[in-house]
């Protein structure tokens, strides 16, 4: 790796990312550090400038207060915010944003609505389910904030579904992962990348590590804005994609690993330090609407109205068993609730087969409707017709005049002429 991307990275190859961050090597799993080659209890060289080092703290731009970020926990994220997104929570919370990580399962918009943006740390082994998936596509259509993070492999190498949701964003994780043999930070799957789409979230960013990413297709809406250089595999693929949906903004990254701590190309790097500032930053910017969206979300979930509560369809509870119960007695309660539930069963049948009639009668009568509008055009082209015919008819009749008068002239030319040539001189 070269000298001046050293200087950017704010590592220098001779001292751990361990040490920048003051936290103990020993790091467990699968987490890649870099060997720790000087000599215990030497203090690291000083490489930035204040201005850089208070990038590098998050506290660049005016601070963000009241911003409120949750993860996700609910399907088995590999990010987690109090074990490996330590540093990423503690740069966040100076820079005035609220850090929580308390969704419960299933994830529900009146939950996702508390929070500004919501980060799905790669999910691993699990799938957002169907309703889920619409619960969040309302939140960001409302005006919320949503960053998703895989790693390589994509969805089919995490056995999860994260593409049914991306998808509607214009964005999908391709089943591979980014190499750069060429231009890396010491291995080829720690890629770096230097081409970047002109963006906010790019904005002062001279380079980007890729560890263990896989890359993106891009459809619709979604718009790459960090790609793998031309010499990598695959070469000139987006890593790190944005778009919108409604009022609310997207952020897809195909690693996880960008702002994890402890590790040789995670959140220790400044430059990925300028590119979560920046992230964070563009995804809760400018979005008035959203935020009255948002707040009338709020109020209208919070709202406490005293409405009485409808009857229950059928029983959902057996006989007190605080005295002695009789078998025969719980059977026939059970079998009871099993007739209460066929019942509505038979009902919502019965309503579906309505709602299938009305559909048919709508079809009819858009059918109708174009019909009566194909023969409008019709009559508008027969009147047309008519008034073209009559036209035609007035110029024959005229013709057959102008041709009676012209014999008449004719005739009276001749007898003139006769007379002419009768009279003596």
């Amino acid at each position: 790796m070269a000298k001046k991307d050293e200087e950017l990275l704010g590592v220098d190859s001779k001292e751990t990312g361990e040490e920048l961050l003051g936290v103990d090597s020993k790091v467990k799993g699968e987490d890649l550090l870099i060997p720790d080659t000087e000599e215990k209890g030497e203090k690291p060289q000083e490489r930035s400038s204040p201005k850089k080092e208070e990038r590098l703290l998050g506290v660049a731009k005016a601070p963000v207060k009241g911003i409120k970020i949750c993860f996700d926990t609910t399907q088995n994220e590999r990010g987690k915010l109090i074990e490996n997104y330590k540093v990423f929570k503690d740069l966040v919370e100076k820079k005035g944003y609220i850090t929580e990580s308390n969704l419960e399962f299933p994830i529900t918009f009146p939950q996702l609505i508390h929070y500004d943006i919501v980060f799905f740390a790669c999910p691993d082994r699990s799938k957002i389910r169907e309703f889920e998936l619409y619960e969040i596509l309302k939140y960001v259509k409302c005006g919320g904030a949503i960053v998703i993070l895989a790693s390589s492999g994509g969805d089919k190498g995490r056995m999860t579904n994260l593409n049914d949701l991306c998808s509607k964003f214009g964005i999908l994780f391709n089943n591979d992962q980014v190499f750069d043999d060429q231009h890396n930070y010491g291995i080829r799957n720690l890629a770096i990348s230097t081409v970047f789409a002109d963006h906010p979230i790019t904005d002062g960013l001279e380079l980007v590590i890729i560890p263990s990413s896989c890359s993106l297709s891009l459809s619709g809406k979604g718009r790459g804005i960090v790609f793998s250089d031309e010499d990598a595999d695959p070469p000139d693929m987006p890593v790190i994609a944005i778009s919108e949906y409604g009022e609310g903004r997207v952020v897809v990254l195909g690693s996880y690993d960008t702002f994890r701590d402890n590790i040789r190309a995670g959140i220790q790097v400044i430059q990925h330090r300028i590119l979560l500032e920046n992230m964070l930053y563009w995804v809760v910017k400018d979005k008035p609407l959203a935020q009255i969206l948002f707040a009338l979300s709020v109020l209208k979930i919070r709202e406490k109205k005293k409405v009485k509560k409808a009857p229950p369809l059928y029983s959902s509870s057996l006989p007190s068993t605080a005295g002695r119960v009789s078998p025969e007695a719980l059977l026939d309660q059970i079998i009871t609730n099993l007739q209460q539930v066929r019942s509505v069963g038979e009902k919502l049948e019965d309503i579906n087969v309505h709602l299938v009639e009305v559909a048919m009668e709508i079809k009819k009568l858009n059918e109708r409707l174009s019909f009566a509008e194909d023969l409008r055009i019709d009559l508008k082209k027969i009147q047309k017709d008519l008034v073209i015919s009559k036209l035609d008819d007035r110029l024959k009749s005229l013709d057959k005049k102008f041709v009676a008068f012209s014999k008449k002239i004719d005739k009276s030319l001749t007898t003139v002429l006769r007379k002419l040539a009768n009279t003596p001189d």
